[in-house]
């Protein structure tokens, strides 16, 4: 009886992390993402000159 339980808390955490993880993404800001890329694009080009 003991490990299904450990089995099933299991299995929930895993559920729970995958569907966090997927909304994430699904909703993640845009803009936030184009700016950081835009950083470290001029970061790089400033290490190169």
């Amino acid at each position: 009886m003991g490990l299904e339980i450990v089995y099933f808390a299991g299995a929930l955490v895993l559920l729970t992390a995958l569907i966090y993880g997927t909304l994430q993404y699904r909703y993640r800001n845009r803009a936030a993402t184009r700016a950081g890329a835009e950083i470290a694009r001029d970061r790089y080009k400033r290490d190169q000159a």
